[in-house]
């Protein structure tokens, strides 16, 4: 049979909104370390700030700062990462949400769900 590319992945690069491109970064911040019951922790246990270097892991919220999101009252209450995220957890605030879970994995399927909807 000969050689097609019929079902070769594609090479074309795919454009991604802000939104959807903030949430990829703050998973990936979770993917490193989470946390709960502070936005970040150093590898001693201690909270520091999302963006300090010294920070390892990240709740679900600062995952979202340390990806860049500008931290605010308003920006915490309406920027479309944070509107996505309550959407996928039933409208439950973020922090709450993310200091129940046991492990890492609800908090990740649920940024999951948020990258796969529609930002519109």
């Amino acid at each position: 049979m000969p050689l097609d590319q019929a079902n070769w992945p594609s090479t074309e690069t795919v454009e991604i909104d802000e939104t959807t491109a903030l949430l990829i970064r703050a998973r990936g911040f979770l993917e490193r370390g989470w946390c709960r019951n502070a936005v970040a922790r150093d590898a001693a246990g201690n909270g520091v700030w999302p963006t300090d270097e010294k920070a390892v892991a990240w709740c679900a919220g600062g995952a979202l700062i340390g990806a860049g999101m500008h931290h605010d009252l308003v920006s915490c209450l309406t920027h479309p990462a944070v509107r996505r995220l309550w959407a996928v957890i039933g409208d439950d605030c973020i922090a709450p949400f993310n200091n129940r879970q046991e492990t890492v994995e609800p908090v990740l399927a649920a940024f999951d769900r948020a990258i796969a909807a529609d930002g519109t």
